[in-house]
């Protein structure tokens, strides 16, 4: 006589699939709820023509309403309803599809807590002989990382008294995502025999004979037994039977949550080549104990637990193997790969200029690159020339115009690296001055000092007689001089290199005593609105045409207007009452001074 037993936190799981002669069942307290799992259940035909089948019994405290699932193989194959009173029982007997679907699991669900829990049995002429299974809640299927321990079971066929067989197996969710796999143990005196999986689908139950799973268990007695779950929502069970009965018993199995790592193991990754050029292909090959996958960077997608393939490296780094369970648990391990950059292009310093026929132009390599060599991929001024010295290169243009192109190139370990110079030889045509300007224009007292700028085209250089210099200027700059009294400037532009011709440009800079002071006349006047123009005259400056007005106020619509005669000025009152103010300036080299006229308009 067997019954199962609370070993799972709640309950745990024994099953007999063959036809055996099982002693009357008593069933087990059990754990109450509105949702319940419960297995494995059987009906149909075993080993020696023996009939077996399975009744699931429902029992309440209080009136309930619900129903039963029949699952095999990963669905539901049938539904049985049941109806409870208050402290009622029911009986469901396994629906007639389920004959011959082998193992099954039952999922009760109904609206008022109930404890339910099924009895396989096989009716013989000396009686019912039954195992037992009590229902228990989903919190108690165990998942990957959780691990299950019992004792005695012996994987015998000696009929002797005493002597059993142990079959072990799984009961697999169907809420789960994936598959079960349970690796089971066998320990003699603490010495492990062996280990091997069983896998069941979800929804589905599996089992095997330990004799069969675990070869070097076979008719070894008093075992004790690990199941380990690597993946999927699983329930772990073993039965042990009696060899000259047939009588089955559950062997209790205690439940250790998380009690090992479900990570793959990385048992080899290697990378060839480990060095090379941006960018680097590579083959990586692994192998791998207990993944479903791995990742590498630099290859797409999920790849085989063991194998290889080709990556690309494109700097240097850690290219890491991520290898992944089904648990979702992980083992990373990186391998390093150096890669060399790209040889750097031995890029000139400046890489494009435009001169004119016989000019030299020079620059500058970088230093990091190797030897440079130079040659002419378009040679369209005759007798160009470009050489190299260490990192320095000079550039001759030829005779005639035309565009010329260098390409430079240096050699490093990842090939040679290429770059281009190119010189665009012009006509130098004729030089002018496009500007030539002081700053401040004019001086003032016994020393100014004044900052003289020039633009030119076509030109090489400047002198300037004023600015006498042991070089010439460039063609476009500025130089700074000191004045004692009004200066003129003559500058002279020299044509470029292989052109002919100059051109001159003057700039007279005045020099001041002092600063003046206008004075204007009248300078406060009172007049009716849109009365005749007023007209003024400013005095006290030696030059009126450098005199300039500034309106601060106008508050009657005024004008104030120059007239032909320098120094004299017309203000015009405006249409309504107010007061216009008027400030007239003097400016030279000495600063600027300033009369001021007022108008009211009343």
């Amino acid at each position: 006589m067997t019954s199962r037993r609370s070993f799972f936190g709640t309950a745990s799981v024994a099953l007999v699939l063959t036809a055996l002669a099982l002693g009357p069942a008593a069933p087990a307290a059990a754990p109450a709820g509105t949702d319940l799992w419960g297995g494995p259940g059987a009906r149909g035909t075993g080993s020696n023509n023996a009939k077996f089948d399975t009744t699931i019994t429902v029992s309440s405290l209080a009136a309930a309403n619900g129903s039963v699932d029949f699952v095999a193989g990963g669905s539901v194959v049938a539904t049985a309803p049941f109806t409870l009173t208050s402290r009622g029982a029911a009986s469901i007997a396994t629906p007639a599809a389920l004959d011959g679907k082998g193992a099954f699991l039952y999922h009760v669900r109904s609206d008022a807590s109930v404890s339910a829990w099924s009895e396989t049995y096989n009716d013989t002429p000396g009686g019912r002989y039954s195992t037992s299974f009590t229902a228990f809640p989903v919190s108690d299927f165990l998942t990957a990382g959780d691990e299950a321990w019992g004792g005695g079971a012996d994987a015998s066929t000696s009929t002797a008294p005493g002597r059993a067989r142990t079959n072990v197996g799984v009961l697999c969710s169907p809420l789960g995502a994936q598959g079960c796999n349970v690796e089971w143990a066998a320990f003699d005196g603490g010495t492990l025999l062996g280990s091997a999986v069983i896998f069941a689908a979800t929804g589905a139950a599996a089992q095997q004979a330990l004799a069969t799973l675990i070869p070097a268990a076979a008719e070894k007695s008093n075992l004790a037994i690990r199941a380990r779950v690597s993946s999927g929502s699983a329930m772990p069970y073993a039965v042990k039977n009696d060899n000259l009965t047939s009588d089955g018993a559950a062997i209790p199995l205690s439940v250790v949550r998380s009690a090992f790592s479900t990570a793959p193991v990385i048992n080899a990754f290697t990378i060839t080549p480990l060095t090379g050029c941006s960018p680097l292909t590579a083959l990586a090959t692994w192998i791998t104990n207990g993944a479903d996958h791995v990742n590498i960077a630099g290859a797409s997608g999920d790849l085989p637990p063991s194998g290889s393939t080709n990556i690309t490296v494109v700097a240097t780094g850690d290219v890491i193997l991520t290898a992944i369970a089904s648990s979702g648990a992980t083992a990373t391990q990186p391998k390093r790969v150096t890669v060399n950059p790209p040889t750097d292009p031995p890029t000139p310093s400046p890489s494009s200029v435009v001169t004119t026929i016989g000019q030299t132009t020079t620059g500058i390599l970088p230093i990091n690159v190797g030897a440079v060599t130079a040659t002419f991929v378009t040679q369209g001024s005759t007798g160009s020339t470009f050489t190299v010295v260490g990192n320095q290169f000079t550039y001759r243009a030829g005779t005639v115009i035309g565009t010329d192109v260098v390409r430079l190139t240096s050699q490093g370990l990842c090939g040679p690296g290429v770059s281009t110079f190119t010189a665009n030889v012009v006509d130098p045509g004729t030089p002018v001055v496009t500007s030539f300007t002081a700053n401040p224009p004019r001086g003032c007292g016994a020393s100014t000092n004044v900052v003289l700028a020039w633009t030119t085209e076509n030109a090489r250089s400047v002198i300037i007689d004023v600015a006498p210099a042991p070089y010439p200027y460039s063609a476009n700059s500025a130089t700074g001089i000191t004045i004692t009294g009004s200066t003129t400037a003559n500058l002279t532009a020299f044509a470029l290199y292989g052109g002919s011709g100059k051109a001159t440009a003057s700039l007279t800079i005045p020099v001041d005593a002092q600063a003046y002071a206008p004075i204007v006349s009248p300078n406060n006047i009172i007049v009716a609105p849109n009365s005749p123009p007023v007209f003024l005259t400013v005095t006290g400056v030696p030059d009126p045409t450098l005199l300039r007005t500034v309106l601060i106020q106008n508050q009657t619509g005024s004008a104030f207007q120059y007239t032909a005669t320098p120094g004299v000025f017309a203000y015009i009152p405006g249409f309504r009452p107010g007061v216009d103010i008027v400030r007239i300036f003097f400016t030279n080299g000495c600063g600027s001074q300033y009369a001021e006229f007022v108008a009211t308009v009343q």
